[in-house]
């Protein structure tokens, strides 16, 4: 019987090391699939009362995590458009700028190295689509504000999914609803390329289908409470989309962008409902990755914020009534706290640990470029 429960144990010591073996191994394989989730404006209190509201979040299931710096170049608190091109190319800028240096010198985005390498890429936002985190993707401009110049360069990009709002800077002036001051109609261009969506109903009817641009608001969606479609389903509808054209047209996998993009407006308001409401939709949308994820094994799940807004703090509360009863904001700007980033699937170990923001940018770039392939970095073109 000894010898019997001997074997047994060390037969299970065996297996508990080969598993843990592979999980490592499968940590540190360079992904096929990258999906990205910002939410804009999060920290750890926004994230502690979403637990404590929805009970369980899917951010519980991410086996690694760290935290960020997230510092501009010429601020110690950044804007969107600073950290999501830290994001988004593995650089730092100034505040206000578009994936351009200080000295205006242009950066390559992980969606442009990623059209480069054949991959097929999204973005869906609960925003403009012009908004500076989804611009930062996707254009290169010296100010946020110019939404208009931005929309014209989105229009002209190969982004194979656009989803989110913003309709009123794509249509020439004259149309009623229209944003623009001059007779450009981006709509056209983009029709002439994609499919174009902008009502729920249009969605729901969707067929199979390579590329879509859908904008479901002149300017900025509703809140999370009464926004249609919502995140999780954007999110789902783009991976399908995504996934489809990789497989069809013999892409090398794909990159999303997904921003929940209304934490940040609801911590600028300080409005805990607002705040909560849209973190549990951010939630939602990850966890439609996390499922890919899971049975899409070749796909990195990444979930990190571009900056804290508010300084929300929690002061008390019920875990069994699911309740916030006393909580509050220290400002209604950003701050400089750092941000929480987590990771699930190939490639997901690197991202462990505190680091600076650029480190996002810089590891999935070197991903989409095959790091076993890659020596160096340099995002700039």
């Amino acid at each position: 019987m000894k010898l019997l429960f001997f074997i047994k144990k060390r037969l299970f010591f065996l297996l508990a090391i080969t598993v843990s073996s592979t999980g490592c191994a499968a940590e540190n394989t360079i992904p096929e699939n990258i999906i990205l989730f910002i939410g804009d404006g999060m920290g750890v209190s926004q994230i502690s009362a979403a637990k404590v509201v929805k009970g369980s979040l899917n951010l519980e299931q991410f086996k690694v995590s760290g935290l960020l710096t997230a510092y501009s170049s010429d601020s110690f608190v950044t804007d969107s458009a600073a950290a999501g091109t830290a994001l988004a190319t593995g650089y730092k800028t100034n505040n206000g700028v578009i994936s351009l240096l200080p000295d205006a010198a242009r950066l390559k985005t992980i969606v442009e190295y990623a059209i480069e390498n054949n991959k097929a890429t999204g973005i869906v936002v609960s925003s403009s689509i012009t908004h500076a985190t989804p611009a930062a993707f996707i254009a290169h401009i010296d100010s946020r504000e110019k939404h208009s110049n931005i929309a014209k360069q989105i229009a002209q990009s190969d982004v194979d999914v656009l989803f989110g709002g913003g309709w009123g800077y794509f249509v020439p002036q004259q149309i009623p609803g229209s944003l623009r001051t001059d007779d450009k109609d981006l709509l056209q261009e983009i029709k002439k390329h994609k499919t174009f969506i902008q009502t729920e109903q249009e969605f729901l009817n969707l067929a199979p289908i390579d590329s879509v641009v859908g904008l479901f608001a002149v300017e900025q969606p509703q809140q999370a409470t009464t926004r249609k479609p919502e995140l999780s389903r954007l999110t789902d509808k783009a991976i399908e989309i995504l996934s489809r054209n990789s497989e069809l047209n013999n892409k090398k996998g794909f990159f999303l962008m997904v921003e929940g993009s209304q934490i940040d407006w609801a911590g600028h308001q300080n409005d805990q409902e607002y705040l909560i409401n849209e973190m549990i939709d951010f939630d939602d949308a990850v966890g439609v990755g996390l499922k890919y994820a899971r049975d899409n094994q070749q796909t990195l799940v990444i979930v990190t914020s571009d900056h804290e807004t508010g300084g929300f703090a929690i002061h008390n509360g019920s875990v069994k009534n699911n309740t916030i009863s006393n909580s509050t904001f220290s400002s209604t700007e950003h701050t400089a706290a750092m941000v929480p980033v987590f990771a699930y699937g190939p490639g997901s170990s690197l991202f462990s640990g505190i680091n600076d923001n650029t480190h996002i940018g810089r590891i999935i770039i070197q991903y989409i470029r095959n790091a076993e392939k890659s020596t160096s970095f340099d995002a700039k073109n």
